[in-house]
């Protein structure tokens, strides 16, 4: 029971599983063993085949094609690391230096634990779409595909900006440090929603326009957009259009939050932005597959898996709660949250999207998103009235985006 009780405790700390629900760590945990290493001890990658192997507490070098790196784990203080996360080379190993606690977990377990974190119970999958999926997830969770790389600018700006003894200078430095992020910050200091009386030249000065929040809001949206990449012509559309939706639901997501005064409108933005995210790795996974992809095929395969990967993405990002929400709720018109949230703002601005594009969507009154956010649902063919006035905000936002 002491061992079980452990275990929970650590699988709390680790990024792939503090997201889990309480009974699948439960579960999860059974499955887990935490053992001692001697100093001095050699564990190759064959030694542990079908499990992952996370360092707790000690010091150990990691050998990964011949290049060392020395990691250090501290129990309570650290998040447990995972030694052999990225290796397939029967030649890696770990050598331990000093005494360590390690955790032993099984790959079978861990998918099982996260798979049945998803609910794709309500999505009619064909057999060909259910292989897809298996198989993409398989590969996420061997670490064989990985998922968009965390935006880690953006992520230490965030820690910046919560600082309080963090200043200017310290927020420049690190901006400066990705010049597509800050060439891009400029780009939306004097775009229309935050120009003033004079242009913006500098970061420094921009930081200083834009204050803490809105900086830490727009590094981390724009950031972003360096995850929607591919390389062949057709992914590449694909993903500059889930890219555009992004942009048009951020958008609009904004301009609710603002115009009813609900949350907070810069995690609005970001709610926005993220809705479809989960977009990014079915369409990467094409791409490595499929020699000739088809748009077609993508758009469906978007369309009933995105929510899904969307959780993965989310949650690998640890970008909280609210937004695995966004994501797991993509497209889900019934969704009936008990109070105001980002999905269900990110739920009616996807709509209103559509909506002004003249794309299909649902009428108003089948989205249960309004009555949550107390919005009258517009007659057929006509917009949001609340968000009459804003047609300057949104068309500012976008600018932003360089749209």
């Amino acid at each position: 029971m002491q061992q079980t009780s452990e275990v929970l405790s650590l699988l709390t700390e680790i990024d792939l599983t503090r997201d889990l629900s309480e009974t699948t760590l439960q579960e999860l945990s059974t499955q887990c063993r935490v053992g001692g290493l001697a100093p001095k001890k050699r564990i190759r990658v064959t030694d542990i085949a079908g499990h992952r192997l996370f360092l707790i507490d000690g010091h150990a070098v990691r050998m990964i094609n011949g290049i060392g790196e020395r990691l250090e784990s501290y129990q309570g203080l650290s998040e447990p690391i995972d030694l052999f996360s990225d290796s397939e080379d029967p030649g890696d190993c770990v050598i331990t230096e000093t005494p360590c606690i390690v955790l032993r977990m099984p790959v079978s377990a861990l998918e099982s634990a996260l798979a049945s974190s998803l609910e794709v119970s309500d999505i009619e999958l064909s057999s060909t779409e259910g292989e897809f999926l298996a198989e993409l997830y398989g590969l996420i969770t061997s670490n064989r595909l990985e998922l968009p790389a965390r935006p880690e600018v953006a992520l230490k700006i965030q820690e910046l900006t919560n600082d309080p003894d963090a200043g200017v200078t310290e927020l420049t430095e690190v901006i400066q440090r990705d010049g597509t992020i800050a060439g891009a910050l400029l780009h939306a200091t004097n775009s229309p929603l935050f120009r003033g009386t004079k242009e913006i030249l500098s970061v420094r000065d921009a930081v200083m326009r834009l204050g803490f929040r809105n900086t830490r809001m727009l590094t981390t949206s724009l950031a972003l957009r360096q995850t929607f990449k591919a390389r062949h012509e057709v992914t590449r559309e694909a993903m500059k259009a889930v890219w555009t939706d992004g942009v048009l639901c951020s958008a609009f997501s904004y301009v609710l939050s603002d115009v009813l005064n609900m949350l907070h409108r810069e995690r609005a933005l970001l709610a926005g932005l993220v809705a479809g995210i989960g977009a990014v790795p079915i369409i990467q996974f094409i791409e490595m597959r499929d020699p000739n992809p088809q748009l077609e095929q993508i758009e469906r395969l978007v369309a009933k898996l995105s929510s899904i990967t969307g959780v993965l993405v989310i949650n690998y990002w640890g970008l909280g709660e609210d937004l695995v929400a966004v994501a797991e709720q993509f497209g889900n018109w019934d969704y009936l949250a008990g109070e105001p949230d980002y999905a269900s703002i990110a739920m009616v601005a996807r709509w209103a999207v559509l909506q002004s594009e003249g794309r299909p969507h649902p009428d108003a009154t089948e989205v249960a998103a309004f009555k949550t956010l107390g919005l009258t649902p517009p007659p057929p063919g006509e917009p949001i009235a609340e968000l009459a006035d804003s047609g300057e905000s949104l068309a500012a936002l976008k600018s932003m985006f360089n749209m």
